[in-house]
C-alpha cells in the first residue's frame, strides 16, 4: 500500500471528530475579555530569562526542524519576540504568562501549569488571539502544544506583533500551503491541494473542519481551518499539535508553516529521545 493513503486515512480521522480536544477546569484568566494594566509588571524579564536560559546557538545542528523539539525555549522565545515588539508581560504566581499589546487587541496566553486545552491529552502551553474590541470575545484564536519547535510559535508571534491587521475575518484562498509545496512536500491523493505531507511523511498540515473546541469567532459551524502536527512513527503518539481555527489571518499561518517547511538544521543543546532515530544531526561550530 502506497504509505500516503495509510497516513491519510489517519489525517483526516485526526483533523476532524477523532482528534481528542477536552477543556481542564482552571482559575478563569483574562485572555477572553478583562483588561490588563498596559504597564507591565515584570520590566525586568528579559533580562532574568536570558540570564537562566541555555545557550540559544546550543551544541548540535539538528534537522528536521519539525522533529528537533523546543530546546526548552518554547515560553522564553516566543515571550522575550513579543516583549521587543512592544507587547506587555504580566507572569502569576502559577507562571502563567499573559502578554498583551498597546491596545490590549492581540493576546497570548502561556500555560505551562494551567492549559486550558489538550490535544489527545498533550496540553496546549501557547494561546494567541485578536479581538476588535477589549470586551468582545476573541475573533480568531491559534494553539500550540508543548514540544512544538519554538522557531515554528516564534514566526508566528513575531508576525502577529507587525501585520497592521489582524482582524479581516475568514479570507478567501489556502495560502498557507504553499510554501509546503514550494518545499516539495507531498499532497494527499485523496485530498489534493488540502492535505500535504513532509519528505517522510512525519509531519503534515491539513486544511478541514476542526473541533468545536477550537474557538473563533464567526457562528457559522463546520468552517474549515488548518491543523498541523509530526509523529516520528506511526506507533508513537503525535511529537507536537498547532491548530489555527478558520479567522486566523492566513499571513499568520503561513509564517508558522513557511518556518516548518524550512529544510534549514536548528541549533539545539539538547535532542528529544523520541525522535533522535530520525534526526541529522551535527556538531555546531
Amino acid at each position: 500500500m502506497d504509505p500516503r493513503h495509510h497516513r491519510s486515512a489517519r489525517t483526516t480521522a485526526r483533523s476532524t471528530s477523532n482528534l481528542t480536544l477536552t477543556r481542564p477546569s482552571r482559575p478563569s484568566t483574562p485572555i477572553n475579555g478583562a483588561s490588563l494594566s498596559p504597564t507591565d509588571p515584570d520590566p525586568a524579564h528579559n533580562a532574568r530569562h536570558t540570564a537562566l536560559r541555555p545557550d540559544t546557538h546550543g551544541a548540535f545542528l539538528v534537522s528536521p526542524r519539525y522533529l528537533a523539539g523546543d530546546d526548552g525555549l518554547l515560553g522564553d522565545s516566543v515571550t522575550d519576540a513579543l516583549v521587543a515588539a512592544g507587547w506587555s508581560c504580566w507572569t502569576t504566581r502559577s507562571q502563567t504568562r499573559h502578554l498583551f499589546d498597546t491596545d490590549q487587541l492581540r493576546g497570548a496566553e502561556w500555560l505551562p501549569g494551567h492549559p486550558s486545552i489538550l490535544f489527545d491529552g498533550d496540553p496546549v502551553l501557547w494561546e494567541f488571539f485578536a479581538r476588535t474590541d477589549l470586551t468582545a470575545p476573541p475573533l480568531w484564536t491559534a494553539y500550540f502544544t508543548a514540544r512544538v519547535p519554538h522557531e515554528l510559535v516564534t514566526a508566528f508571534a513575531t508576525t502577529l506583533a507587525t501585520t497592521p491587521d489582524v482582524t479581516r475575518g475568514i479570507e478567501p484562498g489556502r495560502t498557507p500551503l504553499q510554501p509546503l509545496a514550494d518545499a516539495h512536500w507531498s499532497t494527499d491523493p485523496t485530498d489534493a491541494g488540502n492535505t500535504y505531507y513532509a519528505p517522510k511523511l512525519q509531519a503534515w498540515v491539513t486544511y478541514g473542519a476542526l473541533s468545536e473546541a477550537i474557538e473563533d469567532g464567526n457562528p457559522l459551524p463546520g468552517l474549515p481551518g488548518y491543523l498541523a502536527w509530526a509523529q516520528p512513527d506511526d506507533h508513537l503518539p503525535h511529537h507536537w499539535c498547532a491548530a489555527f481555527s478558520p479567522s486566523t489571518p492566513q499571513n499568520l499561518v503561513t509564517a508558522f508553516t513557511t518556518a516548518l517547511a524550512d529544510p534549514a538544521p536548528v541549533p539545539r543543546s539538547a535532542l528529544p529521545q523520541d525522535a533522535s532515530g530520525h534526526l541529522t544531526i551535527s556538531l555546531s561550530s
